[in-house]
């Protein structure tokens, strides 16, 4: 009995201390145990979220997209950056790497690929798609890393050009309302 009595006591002891530093320090107190706090809420002048890279809409050609490279390469001379012809060999390096993270924010993507990273239902889309083909004949199926639509042999994707396009605009019709003239924006 006395054992327990010391015990009770000793615990009593023990426990007291660390109870009252649980709460919340009285007026400007400093508390005397670390205590677990949220962190601040995020402010309102928080970074705007990361840069996009512009898009190549579903009505952008090659001169479109040769338009975006022009502005990437005088992007990397104006850093210093020597950017070689189809003859010579790339230099790589830090200044280079440091110069290629500022310019390759204008390298576009294509429409799919912004689908592709942004819309969760992307890969249903691309079935419907593949569906679509599938009706008018071609052989096709959904796979690949990154998911895309496959063929059969390796004329197929040339064979079903036309009918690719009017599937997707056909499946895509929403998403590509916001892509329509996108490549119309100033890259300089």
């Amino acid at each position: 009995m006395r054992i327990r009595t010391l015990c009770a006591v000793a615990a009593a002891t023990l426990l007291i201390p660390l109870l009252a530093g649980c709460g919340e320090p009285a007026g400007n107190e400093t508390p005397a145990v670390a205590t677990l706090r949220s962190a601040p809420a995020a402010s309102a002048s928080a970074p705007a979220a990361q840069r996009e890279r512009p898009v190549l809409g579903p009505d952008d050609g090659k001169a479109e997209y040769d338009r975006y490279m022009v502005a990437h390469r005088k992007c990397l001379t104006d850093l210093g950056v020597t950017v070689p012809d189809d003859h010579e060999k790339p230099r790589i390096g830090p200044e280079v790497r440091a110069a290629a993270e500022k310019c390759d924010l204008l390298v576009p993507e294509t429409w799919q690929d912004r689908e592709r990273r942004i819309d969760p239902r992307y890969e249903d889309r691309l079935r419907e798609t593949a569906q679509c083909l599938r009706a008018k004949g071609h052989n096709v199926t959904v796979g690949g890393d990154p998911v895309s639509i496959l063929y059969g042999d390796g004329t197929g994707a040339n064979q079903a050009y036309d009918d690719l396009q009017a599937c997707e605009k056909q499946v895509f019709k929403e998403s590509l309302k916001k892509y329509r003239g996108a490549g119309n924006a100033k890259t300089s």
